[in-house]
C-alpha cells in the first residue's frame, strides 16, 4: 500500500463496494471519454454535486475552457497535496459533465481496482497514453439514491486522496462512508 492510501485508510472502503446492478454502461472514447447511456434521470447526480460542492476546502466551477454543463472539483491550494499524480489537472480531483452525464474522479489505485471490479468505473482512456494519471476513472453516473450513495463514497475517497494532511474528521467520514455502503446507502 502506498503512502497516500495509508493516509486515508482506504482498506475500509474499497473492498466494501457492492457490485453494481446490471450491465456496465456503454462509453465512447473519442474524441472525449463519456458515458453514452444508462444515466438515470439526472436528479440524483445534481443532488450529489450540490452536496460535494459544500464539502470543506472545495472550489467548484466550470473550467476556463468549459461551459455551464461542466463542473470541475478542486481542493484549495492551502490543503492540496503536492503529489501531481492524484489530480486530473493541477488541484482538480473530479469533473462532471451534465450534457452527456459523465463523472471523472482520480482514485488511489487500490480503490480504482475495486471500483472497476465491482462495476462502478473504468479507466479513463487518456491514462493509457499518459495524458492523465492512471488513477483517473470514468465513474458511472448514479441511476438512483442507492447508487448516489456509492458515488458519494467514491467522491469522498477522491477528495481525501487529494488533501495534503489526513484530518481525523475526514478519516472518520471515510469510515462512515464505508459503513453506509454496507447498510444499503443509508443509516
Amino acid at each position: 500500500m502506498d503512502r497516500f492510501e495509508s493516509r486515508i485508510n482506504l482498506i475500509n472502503i474499497a473492498p466494501s463496494l457492492p457490485n453494481r446492478r446490471g450491465k456496465r454502461p456503454i462509453t465512447m472514447g473519442r474524441p472525449i471519454h463519456v458515458q453514452c447511456g444508462d444515466h438515470g434521470d439526472g436528479k440524483a447526480l445534481r443532488d450529489l454535486m450540490d452536496e460535494v460542492i459544500a464539502w470543506p476546502d472545495i472550489e467548484a466551477g466550470p473550467l476556463p475552457i468549459g461551459s455551464a454543463d461542466l463542473i470541475s472539483f478542486q481542493v484549495g491550494e492551502n490543503v492540496a497535496t503536492g503529489e501531481p499524480s492524484v489530480f486530473i489537472t493541477e488541484r482538480e480531483f473530479g469533473r462532471v459533465l451534465f450534457d452527456t452525464p459523465t463523472i471523472y474522479l482520480t482514485l488511489p489505485l487500490v480503490c480504482a481496482h475495486w471500483a472497476i471490479v465491482r462495476g462502478w468505473a473504468e479507466p479513463h482512456l487518456s491514462s493509457g497514453f499518459g495524458l492523465v494519471p492512471p488513477g483517473v476513472m470514468v465513474v458511472y453516473t448514479p441511476r438512483d439514491e442507492y447508487e448516489a450513495a456509492v458515488c458519494r463514497s467514491l467522491f469522498w475517497v477522491s477528495y481525501n486522496f487529494s488533501l495534503r494532511e489526513k484530518k481525523e474528521t475526514l478519516r472518520n467520514g471515510a469510515l462512515e462512508a464505508g459503513a453506509m455502503l454496507q447498510h444499503g446507502g443509508s443509516y
